[in-house]
């Protein structure tokens, strides 16, 4: 009779075991790995100029932004890395009519073929990247960082226009606003250095 119960006892124990390894597998094969993709419509892409010799800041934005070579990833990374942007020069603006139209006749017009800005987002896995930027006929990295909040990716540069070979553009623009980006010390001054930053949601489902 012992014997008996033993058995049967061993017999409910192997059953419950198996009940819940075959229970584990099945609540393992339900699991779903999150999926993340770029939502163009809400890329913001922000630029800071700078002017006088006590550098004041002159802030605007690109109102469109084309994105192409979206995938979906399972990280935020995996869809970030490699989309291809187009930012059409005419979506610029600064809040200031007058300055826009400056921006875009007498700067970007005066490059060669850039009508839209273009290039490629690359981030590293430590917070760092690059945005690969083609302006004024130059292909260009520029160095960013960024910082990642669940679905929102904040990304920040800044670029030296003289690698872009920009020099004649910012001399126009200089010259168009020379009393404009004169500061009290008297001295135009047109930097040539602009800061850069973008931020996107991503789509995770």
């Amino acid at each position: 009779m012992m014997k008996t119960l033993k058995k049967l006892s061993v017999t409910v124990f192997m059953m419950f075991l198996a009940t819940m390894v075959l229970t584990s597998c099945k609540k393992e094969a339900k699991k779903e790995v999150a999926k993340f993709s770029v939502e163009p419509q809400t890329i913001t892409v922000n630029w800071t100029g700078y002017k006088t010799t006590d550098k004041i800041a002159v802030t605007g934005k690109f109102e469109e932004v084309k994105v192409t070579n979206t995938k979906e990833g399972e990280t935020a990374l995996e869809a970030l890395n490699g989309i291809e942007f187009d930012i059409p020069v005419i979506s610029l603006a600064s809040g200031d009519n007058e300055r826009d139209g400056k921006l875009k006749e007498l700067f970007f017009a005066v490059m060669e073929a850039t009508s839209s800005l273009t290039g490629t987002l690359n981030l590293n896995d430590n917070g760092t990247g690059a945005i690969k930027l083609t302006m004024n006929g130059v292909t260009k990295d520029i160095p960013v960082t960024y910082v990642i909040s669940s679905q929102l990716v904040e990304i920040e540069g800044s670029m030296i226009l003289d690698d872009w070979n920009a020099q004649s553009a910012l001399e126009s623009l200089a010259k168009a606003c020379f009393d404009q980006h004169k500061g009290p010390d008297g001295v135009s001054k047109t930097w040539n250095e602009v800061g850069v930053k973008a931020a996107i949601y991503l789509k995770k489902k």
